[in-house]
């Protein structure tokens, strides 16, 4: 029974490590952090954020990292009580300063792997993920929501797709009505 539930357990949070890693960081945070990079406000920025102190990188760090993350608590806090769209508003606003954070990470790594205490925190959670990552259980899901991905495509994405035609001529409609 123990083990049941600990299965169930596991496999609910893989599943929502999934989510997050193909929804939120490879739709929108990873784009954001691209933009970022190619901006040259902020490729101006990266020696002088070099330069500067390894303790105030560090504060900068760690507390723009539990701003966004006590964010998303505060997004799932509003979901768990029944307010889903001011949760996922919440959770929306929260990807921009995210994806900065990681593009901030990204630079000064080495100034913040000085730390011996970051650096085993660094360390061990590399080390889950790729434990996640390596499971069973988070392989079976990664496959079967690729499966399903592939069939939702196939469904909507194919030429004799009945909501394809629909929503083509509710386009044309609007298009033709507004004329666009």
């Amino acid at each position: 029974m123990y083990k049941k539930i600990l299965n169930i357990f596991l496999i609910v949070l893989v599943f929502i490590y999934i989510i997050f890693e193909e929804l939120i960081w490879e739709k929108f945070a990873k784009p954001i952090i691209t933009l970022i990079s190619s901006l040259q406000l902020f490729q101006n920025l990266i020696p002088r954020i070099l330069a500067l102190n390894s303790y105030f990188i560090l504060i900068f760090f760690v507390s723009i990292f539990v701003i966004v993350e006590l964010i998303g608590i505060y997004a799932g806090i509003l979901f768990i009580s029944g307010h889903v769209i001011s949760a996922i508003f919440i959770y929306v606003l929260k990807i921009p300063i995210a994806a900065f954070i990681f593009w901030f990470f990204n630079i000064v790594k080495p100034k913040l792997l000085e730390f011996r205490w970051f650096e085993f925190i660094y360390n061990y959670i590399i080390l889950i993920i790729s434990k996640i990552k390596n499971s069973s259980i988070y392989i079976m899901i990664k496959e079967k929501a690729y499966m399903l991905k592939k069939s939702l495509k196939e469904k909507i994405f194919s030429t004799r797709s009945v909501l394809k035609s629909k929503l083509i001529s509710i386009y044309k409609l609007l298009k033709q009505k507004y004329k666009f």
